[in-house]
């Protein structure tokens, strides 16, 4: 017998990490299941954006995002260092660094991130099949004038920008069968919409 496999009889196992993406319409609950994985389980990993803009107050480097300047964005577009980016209207620049989601995984964490659907789309190109589980959050029935009151009582919105809201929903849905599970938000179930999350990822983890 190798001395190799000697030493990995006597080692601890070490117990693979994954990558949960979860994804959804504004207003279909993602902020909650989130907000319940990171107060019921502090061992899984919640790695934030990056992004070229200011920070805004109350937000925290390395908590909300991370902070860079554009050239610094540019230059880790440059070396591929991130698994997804985009630059929006204003000219900011907003995206996913691998090396908080592939190393922690990597390292044996359970690693959760929220995902629009066209930065899942890029990220699931660019990683092992095997290392990540997507998930995506879909209103009952496909209604969205739910949706569209939830997103009203955090905040009033023109109808401008509720009729860019819908539009973007109906997009987001129509994209929900490249995702590993589909689960149901029905209002006034938050709770069984968090449980039924939490499920899935501890199946896994």
């Amino acid at each position: 017998m190798k001395l190799t496999d000697i030493l990995s009889f006597f080692m601890p196992y070490k117990k693979p990490g994954h990558i949960f993406f979860i994804s959804g319409p504004s207003g279909v609950g993602k902020g909650t299941v989130i907000n319940g994985l990171r107060e019921n389980h502090s061992a899984f990993v919640f790695p934030p954006s990056c992004t070229t803009r200011d920070p805004r107050p109350g937000e925290v480097e390395g908590e909300t995002y991370y902070f860079i300047s554009k050239e610094e964005f540019e230059a880790k577009i440059e070396a591929g260092e991130f698994l997804e980016y985009a630059q929006v209207h204003g000219g900011n620049y907003y995206g996913t660094l691998r090396d908080p989601i592939v190393g922690n995984a990597e390292k044996g964490k359970v690693v959760i991130r929220e995902f629009d659907v066209q930065g899942f789309s890029q990220a699931r190109e660019r990683l092992p099949r095997e290392l990540f589980t997507s998930i995506f959050l879909r209103p009952q029935n496909d209604d969205f004038d739910e949706l569209v009151r939830r997103i009203k009582e955090r905040a009033p919105i023109s109808d401008e920008e509720v009729k860019k809201r819908v539009d973007s929903m109906k997009k987001e849905i129509d994209k929900a069968d490249i995702y590993d599970h589909q689960v149901i938000s029905i209002d006034g179930e938050t709770e069984r919409l968090y449980r039924e999350v939490a499920v899935i990822v501890l199946e896994k983890s």
